[in-house]
């Protein structure tokens, strides 16, 4: 006799709305879930940039968030040939970087597909902001 196992709507629901969209601006803390794991193939991926420079980085397919994010900050600092480099956002999925109009915000996104972690860029840096790297992992 097979058991059927099912999933309510409510549970998909809320599955989706985590994984869904972060926004994290230069200048406020990176926030975190509690979730953090190795993965083999290397799934994590990290968004940077330095305030002073304009340098901006992203970093992918690393085995956990401290790689991606430690990778992020050393490869923006050395490019920017700065020392102010931080994490914009870090997660799976997706990441983009925004920039303000006038080029002194940046904002980072991350989401299951490229358009939400876009989206959530373009949000976190405000009105006539535009995409200035963006990618997935894996």
């Amino acid at each position: 006799m097979k058991t059927i196992h099912s999933v309510t709507p409510t549970v998909w629901v809320l599955v989706a709305a985590g994984l869904s969209v972060g926004v994290v601006a230069v200048g406020s803390p990176v926030a975190r879930a509690d979730v953090d794991f190795e993965c083999e193939r290397g799934c994590w991926g990290a968004a940077a940039a330095s305030s002073s420079t304009g340098q901006e980085v992203l970093r992918l397919n690393y085995k956990t968030r401290q790689e991606a994010e430690d990778a992020a900050v050393l490869w923006c600092d050395v490019l920017g040939k700065t020392n102010d480099c931080q994490v914009l956002t870090s997660g799976l999925g997706c990441l983009a970087i925004a920039a303000s109009g006038d080029g002194k915000r940046f904002a980072g996104g991350v989401a299951l597909f490229q358009d939400g972690a876009d989206a959530a860029a373009l949000d976190g840096a405000g009105p006539g902001s535009t995409i200035e790297l963006r990618d997935c992992n894996g």
